[in-house]
């Protein structure tokens, strides 16, 4: 995992847990209480690969129905349109 903080180069790493949001072909899978390590300066977060393999696998099990979520939630959509002027 790293050391410091390779976009403000920080050398302060907190661990801490965040919520990740996985996308997979056109959906989505918000996962809570995910364990990293995010930088005291810039908040930049690092997960360790085990972990995101984890994530991606849930992902794949739940859009292929062999697990299920432990919640669903709706979402708003709405595409970017600049103010007139």
């Amino acid at each position: 995992m790293a050391e410091q903080c390779s976009f403000c180069g920080n050398r302060n790493l907190t661990p801490r847990t965040t919520q990740y949001i996985h996308q997979h072909h056109g959906e989505m899978l918000f996962v809570e209480q995910v364990p990293c390590l995010e930088c005291d300066y810039c908040g930049e977060q690092y997960f360790e690969i085990a972990v995101l393999k984890q994530i991606e696998a849930d992902h794949r099990d739940i859009a292929e129905h062999r697990k299920q979520p432990s919640r669903v939630v709706q979402v708003a959509v709405q595409e970017f349109q600049a103010p007139a002027g």
